[in-house]
């Protein structure tokens, strides 16, 4: 789940953000590995969803 949540976050973050926040709980609770990977997933995700909508709008206020 976390290999799957890595490659989403690169091409569709909002989709990759989710898969990440649910392989690090299921990760965390079963105690397997992959936890780096979902966390590199929704920190992929969120950065790129952040420029993604934050530069458009912020190029639109100036």
């Amino acid at each position: 789940m976390s290999v799957a949540a890595l490659a989403c976050a690169v091409l569709l973050p909002p989709f990759g953000i989710l898969m990440g926040h649910i392989a690090w709980s299921q990760c965390r609770r079963e105690h397997r590995p992959g936890v780096g990977l979902a966390l590199a997933a929704m920190i992929i995700g969120y950065t790129e969803l952040l420029i993604v909508c934050g530069v458009p709008i912020v190029m639109a206020a100036f």
